[in-house]
């Protein structure tokens, strides 16, 4: 049996999290979330995370922040970082995008979408099929 990637859900809205984490596991991954991110970081960072789904705003330290912290880190320089927003503000994904996010979903998105867009970054193109 191969071990399944561990994705980490950043997110203040319970809800959110919740329907993301969910989406995740049924999709094939392990998940660990948190309505905040220090504490979550540094938990898993010796579990190498395939991929880091990251709300932007949120009380205290910005998703942004957060991003650019997790940046600078050993271990998250290369792990894709999922930027996930309900702003409609170009601005704050340029922002996101230009502090080192990976790409970015805007809410509301489906499982469907957050599945695929999870798989299509950790994997290359050329490797075997994920069905949903």
């Amino acid at each position: 049996m191969t071990s399944r990637p561990l994705a980490l859900v950043i997110d203040d809205d319970t809800l959110m999290l919740e329907f993301v984490s969910t989406a995740l596991e049924e999709g094939g991954f392990d998940v660990e979330t948190a309505e905040d991110a220090q504490r979550l970081l540094a938990d898993v960072q010796d579990r190498h995370p395939a991929i880091v789904f990251l709300d932007v705003r949120m009380p205290g330290e910005t998703g942004i922040e957060v991003l650019r912290r997790l940046r600078v880190s050993d271990w998250g320089r290369e792990v894709p970082v999922v930027i996930m927003t309900g702003e409609r503000r170009l601005d704050r994904v340029v922002e996101a995008m230009s502090a080192g996010a990976t790409t970015y979903m805007m809410k509301p998105f489906t499982p469907v979408q957050l599945v695929l867009r999870a798989r299509e970054l950790i994997q290359p193109r050329e490797s075997g099929s994920f069905h949903y």
